[in-house]
């Protein structure tokens, strides 16, 4: 189902994926203005970090026999876990419309990735000599 985004040119560009996020880009600032546009992604990307950095310090936490190329001051209580907490948390008690948004879009791609993996693609091949 999602397989036209993975197709890559001959350089090893994921071209089809990168011009349809070209496109709603386009369509998302050109409906709305670039504050508007900003507002909406922004709790999504604060909530991404977020969870980035949190699942290297889970990480170091379930497999500490990987190796550790860099050490950080405070580890695991980080002050950037601290402040996109409180980050997520004004953006939520101040802009709660857009925030929530932001958590809609990427819930449905959870779903959508989900149904992908459910549903796996058939093959051409075997489409082919499947008699029906």
């Amino acid at each position: 189902m999602l397989r036209i985004f993975a197709h890559k040119s001959k350089c090893g560009v994921p071209s089809f994926a990168i011009g349809f996020q070209l496109v709603v880009a386009n369509l998302l600032l050109l409906t709305q203005s670039f504050e508007a546009v900003l507002e909406f992604i922004q709790f999504g990307l604060t909530l991404c970090s977020f969870f980035t950095v949190l699942g290297v310090i889970v990480l170091r936490f379930t497999k500490p026999a990987h190796p550790r190329p860099y050490r950080t001051r405070g580890y695991p209580a980080t002050i950037f876990l601290s402040v996109t907490f409180l980050m997520m948390g004004y953006l939520l008690i101040n802009r709660p419309v857009q925030s929530l948004a932001g958590v809609l879009v990427m819930l449905a791609g959870l779903i959508v990735d989900a149904i992908a993996q459910y549903y796996p693609a058939v093959p051409a091949a075997q489409k082919a000599t499947t008699i029906k």
